[in-house]
């Protein structure tokens, strides 16, 4: 599992940073998840190793811009790249209208099945052949939307000494007790569930869009490897914008993330006033002072990597 970051800056685009998204790609599927779709992210994909014919889901945070102003183009993109199999959008119901509209204004048709799901109407988990996705709700000037998701495509190893212990020989059933099925043997049933187990834990990250109360997250974060979060500024400079931003500031995620003992927080949607060599400084000492973990401040084409927790017999 691995999160790729397209785009890391708020509001506007710079030299140095494009506005909001982040893609999340799986170990055993070559579909992915995009969360978010800022302007230019179509050009973020095209100088990664990511495909738009592959892209499975998309999700949007909220209404604002520098979050969805990239969708548009993106999925005029991706009914030329030839893909045929459906697309999901998992956002608010204005960015949804918001498509439709450019669909008619624009006259393009899409070749694939696009199925949206408006995140005011949608299940508490969303499942997908690949992964499942939980909504968690967020503080903003505009209602926004955090993503917990989670990989379901693990491969099964054996419990090859109950096996034995059992008196059961290998075989082709062995190979299907693996994929998750029951099996028949000599007159009884094998229960995968009882010999099968997975390979590893399953990964949890949740990537949040624009939230001023990251304790809003305490619900969700239970077994979670990674938290994406933004501090669009340092707590000082937080306070001389004024405090009705509806962003967050370095100090203020890390003391969660500290305080949920969460192993790796990435800080993304940085201030334009932090965009430069060295100019994130400040806001890496501040979060370091309040958390403990790892930390890693996002740039553009940054792939990074969720560790596996391993299980054994």
């Amino acid at each position: 599992m691995q999160l790729e970051f397209l785009g890391t800056s708020s509001g506007s685009p710079t030299t140095y940073r494009n506005v909001s998204a982040t893609a999340v790609k799986f170990e055993k599927s070559k579909q992915w998840l995009l969360v978010d779709c800022g302007e230019g992210t179509q050009h973020q994909i095209l100088r990664s190793k990511l495909t738009l014919y592959q892209l499975g889901v998309i999700c949007i945070s909220h209404v604002h811009g520098d979050h969805c102003y990239g969708l548009p183009g993106l999925l005029a993109s991706m009914a030329m790249s030839g893909r045929r199999d459906a697309v999901y959008l998992v956002a608010p119901k204005k960015v949804i209208e918001f498509l439709h509209a450019t669909f008619s204004l624009t006259d393009l048709t899409l070749p694939f099945d696009f199925k949206t799901i408006a995140i005011e109407e949608a299940c508490s988990v969303l499942k997908f052949s690949y992964c499942e996705i939980e909504v968690m709700e967020l503080k903003h000037r505009v209602p926004s939307y955090g993503f917990k998701v989670t990989e379901t495509q693990i491969p099964n190893k054996l419990r090859i000494k109950l096996l034995q212990q059992h008196g059961i020989a290998t075989g082709k059933h062995f190979n299907q007790l693996q994929k998750g099925l029951d099996v028949e043997y000599q007159g009884r049933v094998l229960q995968s569930q009882r010999y099968a187990f997975p390979s590893w834990q399953p990964r949890k990250i949740i990537v949040c869009g624009d939230n001023e109360k990251p304790s809003l997250l305490k619900p969700y974060v239970e077994g979670v490897d990674a938290i994406v979060h933004e501090a669009t500024f340092t707590h000082k400079d937080l306070k001389k914008v004024g405090h009705h931003t509806g962003h967050s500031d370095a100090k203020r995620i890390a003391e969660f993330a500290e305080h949920v003992q969460i192993p790796l927080l990435v800080l993304t949607h940085f201030s334009v006033r932090y965009h430069g060599p060295g100019l994130l400084e400040n806001l890496e000492n501040e979060a370091h002072s309040y958390y403990k973990g790892s930390l890693v401040l996002a740039n553009d084409g940054l792939i990074l990597d969720i560790p596996k927790q391993l299980l054994s017999e």
